[in-house]
């Protein structure tokens, strides 16, 4: 323990002096990521060194932040350091722009599109944002959502319904409803001649509930009308295919499930919707490096990149199977208990990797939450307020293991029955 703790500090140093210009990407020996693909594909999980977690953390909080590898930081430090050692040496046409564009190939075949149809962003809401935007909805256009949708993806739609008159239709599902034909019911019996969009995200940041997308873009193109999703859950935490999926915009997070540096994110715009979604900081080109985004920052897209190759590397699909099966394991674990109510579906074609869970009035969900860190170093997180039950959820990525979801069982267990 001390040894593991001894080789954190000292790594841990190493970004403080790299940040006052100190020799960073000399400290520690670098970890390839076919290294890393052997050891998951030898053992199923991943090594906790290969993360900069504290010591004694059991992490089940990806969905609220994804960690980073060590592999994604050393990218992102080297090409910072470099940077910063000649301000302007890729300034221009001397690298930039093909530095940016390699992170959004590699992020274009990762989500199943085509680079022109890829954009890279700083997050799932700027690219809700530059979606809604690009969109120039007027009075009286209807844009059809559910209760369940973050704020940063209800944003933009709550902005043009303030200042411009557009309409926002809300569909009211239950916490504990999940049922997908009920679901897309709703969506057919609420769409009117009004309505420009529909709005949904692909795994609800509340439950858990994996959406039927699919199904709601046939619904929407069957209309005449787009299907705009807010992945910021879904990508990297289990396979996704846009294509697939048949949205005409989708938009995501680099720093929740990808585990990518924070303050990165990518949107999709169907080359079939291109002509009416128009953000603005991309209306020169789709390029990371144009007129209208200015300048970026180039070091941490790379390290994006660097972990979407990682997890392309793996597979989402044993990512995904992985992440499931501790998920579901938890689920079982935690069924039976009187004081918390599970709201996510039971294991099938709706559950993601985030469970969650209704606690009692009595319990106060914000405060249970730091109590299980202060006293467990268990990291879970209370549900948004905005969604109306006293809920906690659990997040299950790729680092957690099955000693960790018996470890946070036994614990939640304990303390609601105590």
């Amino acid at each position: 323990m001390k040894s593991t703790e001894c080789n954190r500090r000292k790594f841990l140093g190493a970004i403080t002096a790299s940040a006052a210009g100190g020799a960073f990407i000399n400290t520690i020996s670098p970890i390839s990521t076919a290294n890393a693909q052997t050891n998951w594909l030898l053992a199923g999980s991943e090594s906790k060194s290969e993360y900069l977690f504290t010591n004694g953390l059991t992490y089940l909080n990806t969905g609220t932040l994804g960690p980073c590898r060590r592999d994604t930081i050393e990218e992102a430090t080297r090409m910072w350091e470099e940077l910063e050692s000649f301000p302007v040496k890729f300034y221009g046409n001397n690298g930039a722009e093909s530095l940016a564009e390699k992170t959004r190939t590699i992020a274009a075949k990762f989500l199943g599109c085509d680079v022109s149809e890829m954009l890279i962003t700083n997050s799932t809401t700027s690219g809700m944002n530059a979606v809604a935007q690009g969109l120039r909805l007027k009075a009286g256009d209807r844009i059809l959502t559910t209760n369940h949708e973050h704020g940063g993806g209800l944003l933009g739609w709550k902005y043009f319904a303030k200042y411009y008159g557009a309409i926002v239709d809300t569909i009211i599902i239950p916490p504990d409803e999940n049922d997908a034909e009920a679901i897309l019911k709703r969506i057919k019996e609420n769409i009117k001649k009004e309505t420009r969009l529909i709005s949904v995200s692909h795994v609800f940041s509340s439950t858990g509930l994996r959406m039927p997308v699919a199904e709601i873009s046939s619904i929407a193109r069957s209309q005449g009308i787009l299907c705009i999703v807010d992945g910021a859950q879904a990508a990297g935490a289990i396979k996704v295919n846009v294509k697939e999926l048949g949205c005409h915009a989708y938009a995501t997070s680099g720093h929740k499930w990808l585990m990518g540096p924070k303050g990165t994110g990518l949107l999709y715009l169907s080359k079939d919707a291109q002509n009416l979604i128009r953000p603005m900081q991309f209306e020169e080109s789709y390029n990371t490096y144009n007129d209208g985004n200015g300048v970026v920052n180039l070091a941490c897209i790379l390290g994006l990149g660097k972990a979407i190759e990682y997890l392309d590397s793996v597979g989402m699909g044993k990512v995904e199977d992985h992440n499931l099966n501790l998920r579901n394991k938890l689920y079982e674990r935690l069924k039976d208990l009187s004081n918390l109510k599970i709201v996510s579906p039971v294991a099938g074609p709706l559950a993601s990797p985030m469970l969650a869970g209704i606690l009692p009035e009595k319990i106060t969900r914000q405060a249970f939450v730091k109590m299980l860190f202060d006293k467990h170093q268990l990291s879970i997180r209370p549900t948004h307020k905005e969604f109306g039950f006293n809920g906690i959820r659990f997040s299950l990525h790729i680092f957690n293991t099955e000693k960790e979801v018996d470890f946070a069982s036994e614990v939640v267990r304990k303390e609601l029955t105590t």
